[in-house]
């Protein structure tokens, strides 16, 4: 009878590991889709990593915005946060300092909202000019407009006070603008 248990054990362990390590490489797969789920989670990372003293005071001053980076930068030896959102389609682009004060704002705007004054400052400057891109910029309690154009030679953009006054680049985006606009020869 003993003979005969182990038999049939043996048989049963036989059938069973088999099965077990069948249904064990079966189960393998599955956790593939959670590994592709991970993608979405990274969609919530930008805002996940901003310290709470921002990520509330991005929160309370753009509740319906969307964080689509953040990014720990240091700009004149100082620590700050970068954060590009979009807001009803407009891009947003804010420098925090650590304790959730705002330094600078890139706000995009409409270029049917900009003021009179800096629509006709644009055209008096750069005649042929057409905005691709307009901006509210606010660098710390100064605010300005900046636009991308096409249509005005080797410039590229223009910046102008609410009032239309014509805000020359620093030295060094000049030096960039130029390097920018020579033409890219591409070999084949």
């Amino acid at each position: 009878m003993k003979l005969v248990h182990t038999v049939v054990g043996a048989v049963i362990l036989s059938v069973a590991i088999p099965a077990f390590a069948q249904a064990q490489a079966q189960a393998k797969p599955a956790a593939k889709p959670a590994a592709q789920a991970a993608p979405a989670q990274k969609a919530a990372e930008p805002a996940a990593q901003l310290p709470k003293a921002i990520a509330d005071a991005f929160k309370k001053s753009y509740p319906n915005a969307v964080i689509k980076n953040a990014a720990k930068e240091t700009e004149g030896g100082k620590t700050v946060w970068e954060v590009e959102s979009t807001d009803n389609g407009l891009a947003r682009d804010l420098v925090y300092n650590p304790d959730g004060t705002v330094v600078d704002i890139e706000e995009e705007v409409p270029a049917a909202s900009l003021p009179p004054a800096v629509t006709t400052a644009l055209k008096a400057k750069f005649p042929k000019a057409t905005i691709t891109k307009a901006e509210k910029l606010f660098k710390g309690k100064v605010m300005t407009y900046e636009m991308t154009i096409t249509g005005a030679g080797d410039v590229k953009a223009a910046e102008f006070t609410p009032e239309g006054k014509f805000v020359a680049p620093p030295k060094a985006e000049k030096e960039e603008k130029e390097d920018d606009a020579k033409p890219v020869v591409k070999k084949k």
